[in-house]
């Protein structure tokens, strides 16, 4: 490139001392055919490094948390998630209007007490609802390209396809909420490490250099060049000769800053590793630079992407001199969990930022904030079943107790104040009082931790997890209080499992566990147990447990698993977390087909409790107390 530079400029001088004396092709054809080629090579240069070379590094967002998945956000997911009833089928070739009539069908069959074959009908008659778009949409009537193409957009900004939706999740007793009119919106992470306490630091040895590229930032010059040169060439004209030596002198300064050897290391200290929930934890990050002159440094911290960051930045851009260190600070609001920080990223780049190195300097800390939250004030609405342990469950038994269960006849040995006193007086007769029995009783906590538990209502709310986590801190030591034996575990393929106990050293333990087990943070869910966690956790269940599961209930396979060890002789109760919205026409399909779930446990015996994530836990319970 540079001999080229020197080529033009000695050329264009000679131009315009001489000229017309540049030793130019006689030929205008050749003369053109040259420049051509030039301009066409400039353009090519352009297109190959565009599609080679990946040009500056992004930066992860480090500073907010990463959103759960919002449920209801793909309408064809939440169709094929409605399970299907006998001799209804949505079609040979999957589409969403078949799917629609199957949910229809299956909605009809639930709520209005019609067998398939009537719902069937109903669906493919256009008589199941009273919206004549919805009806046209699901019957197929008027489906020619234009009526299609008319059909995709109607007053309003609201879809046909919306307004079959609608009247679906309609049959099921969901109604538009209000963001009725708003077409479905899709909702949509860096670094990783692990934990020690306090002052941590990553050295050179440490560094991990994750790739070294240009950046494309001179990539306009050599185009440049090869352009003025073909222009050049064509038209004869030194001025624009004299253009392409200046593009050359800019692309032999890209080209002789060499991306130089960088040598870093970082110290990260947490002025708290131990925090409460909602504190507030300050964090430094150190940088030194142990190599030689860096001109241009772009750092990120690894934050957690569970965390938070409250003030302060936990990136920066600094310019290091040899043996010179930069300092940054940030605060973090902590949350129940263990969090562990990741490897900080640095992109480092030359004097010309021609060549972008991306380096990860680990500095591991961990951050562990463990939930110590109120025991619920109402009492635990738990099945009744008689055991061997005595404490405050009520049974369907007689015997000592102090709610009224039945009169027999006096017994020899009968206490004295059993009799019913006011009986004998009345009639004579000699009866005893039998009052309702209380028993402990074993119960294990389940989360749902499956993959398809990690979902919410909106992008800044909190996931089904973490609500049925704070949900079993709660419900824990009251259980324990009332004198039941209570364990913890995971309701899917993780290996996480307390067994039922008693005690102040179990409930701290229990606790702990919510707290920090990797099976409550999401992507622990390995894929290699999901077949078998079933028969592990039957194998781990005494006889005489009761389930208290805590799911948001969205899908087909957390109902069969219910029905299961329901009939494997636990009785289940179910705690859900209610993650849907009535925001749009997918989500409220998905609020349906909750519903749906719900009702198939409810029909079996199995009690659902549906929890609203504005009411408390006591509400709940006090209303579910109220109707047993």
């Amino acid at each position: 490139m540079v001999v080229a530079g020197v080529v033009l400029f000695g050329l264009s001088v000679l131009e315009l001392f001489e000229l017309r004396q540049l030793p130019f092709p006689a030929s205008r054809t050749l003369r053109t055919m040259l420049g051509v080629a030039a301009v066409l090579y400039g353009g090519t240069i352009l297109l190959n490094r565009r599609r080679e070379e990946p040009g500056p590094a992004e930066t992860p967002d480090v500073e907010v948390t990463a959103p759960p998945e919002i449920t209801g956000t793909d309408l064809e997911a939440t169709l094929e998630g409605i399970p299907s009833v006998e001799g209804v089928q949505s079609g040979v070739v999957p589409s969403v209007r078949g799917e629609l009539r199957k949910a229809a069908t299956v909605f009809l069959t639930q709520y209005r007490g019609l067998d398939s074959e009537a719902a069937w009908e109903q669906v493919t008659a256009g008589t199941c609802t009273d919206d004549q778009r919805a009806t046209g949409f699901l019957t197929g009537e008027g489906t020619s390209l234009r009526r299609r193409a008319r059909a995709l957009v109607t007053t309003g900004g609201v879809t046909v396809r919306n307004r079959a939706v609608d009247a679906v999740a309609a049959i099921a007793g969901v109604e538009p909420g209000e963001s009725a009119d708003r077409a479905d919106v899709a909702l949509s992470n860096d670094i990783d490490g692990t934990g020690t306490d306090g002052l941590t630091s990553g050295s050179l040895d440490g560094q991990h250099r994750r790739s070294q590229h240009r950046t494309n930032h001179w990539t306009g010059v050599s185009v440049v060049v090869l352009v003025c040169l073909g222009a050049g060439v064509i038209l004869r004209e030194p001025g624009v000769l004299l253009a392409a030596v200046v593009a050359v002198g800019y692309a032999a300064y890209a080209r002789a800053t060499p991306p130089g050897t960088v040598a870093l290391s970082v110290t990260r200290s947490v002025d708290e590793t131990d925090p409460e929930p909602g504190d507030e934890v300050e964090v430094e990050l150190t940088l030194t630079n142990e190599g030689g002159f860096c001109p241009d440094l772009r750092v990120v911290d690894g934050v957690p992407e569970s965390l938070t960051v409250a003030d302060g930045s936990p990136r920066s851009a600094v310019t290091l001199r040899a043996g010179e260190s930069t300092t940054l600070s940030y605060t973090v609001t902590a949350r129940p969990g263990v969090h562990e920080f990741g490897p900080t990223l640095v992109l480092a780049r030359n004097l010309s930022n021609s060549a972008e190195q991306e380096f990860l300097l680990p500095a591991p800390a961990t951050l562990t904030a463990v939930h110590r939250p109120q025991p619920v004030e109402e009492p635990v609405p738990l099945r009744r079943q008689p055991t061997q342990y005595a404490g405050r469950a009520p049974t369907d038994t007689g015997g000592e107790g102090v709610e009224f269960h039945t009169v027999r006849e006096y017994q020899p040995g009968d206490s004295m104040t059993r009799i019913d006193w006011n009986r004998r007086a009345r009639t004579g007769e000699l009866t005893t009082l039998e009052f309702r029995r209380e028993r402990a009783t074993r119960v294990m906590l389940l989360v749902d931790t499956r993959t398809e538990a990690y979902v919410g209502h909106s992008p800044r709310g909190r996931d089904a997890v973490e609500r049925s986590v704070e949900a079993a801190q709660r419900i824990l030591p009251a259980l324990l209080t009332e004198g039941h034996l209570v364990g913890v575990g995971a309701f899917g393929p993780q290996d996480c499992f307390l067994a039922p106990d008693t005690g102040t050293s179990h409930s701290q333990r229990g606790r702990q566990l919510l707290a920090t087990d990797p099976a409550f943070r999401e992507g622990t869910d390995p894929e290699r147990n999901r077949r078998y966690w079933l028969r592990r956790l039957r194998e781990r269940l005494p006889g005489d447990t009761q389930l208290l599961v805590l799911s948001p209930l969205l899908d087909t396979r957390t109902v069969e698993v219910v029905r299961r060890l329901e009939a494997y002789g636990y009785p289940v109760t179910v705690l859900s977390p209610d993650v849907t919205t009535s925001a749009t026409s997918s989500r409220r399909l998905m609020r349906a087909r909750r519903r749906l779930m719900m009702t198939n446990l409810r029909q079996v015996g199995v009690p659902v409790l549906d929890w609203d994530p504005e009411k408390p836990l006591e509400e709940l319970f006090r209303r579910e107390r109220a109707t047993q």
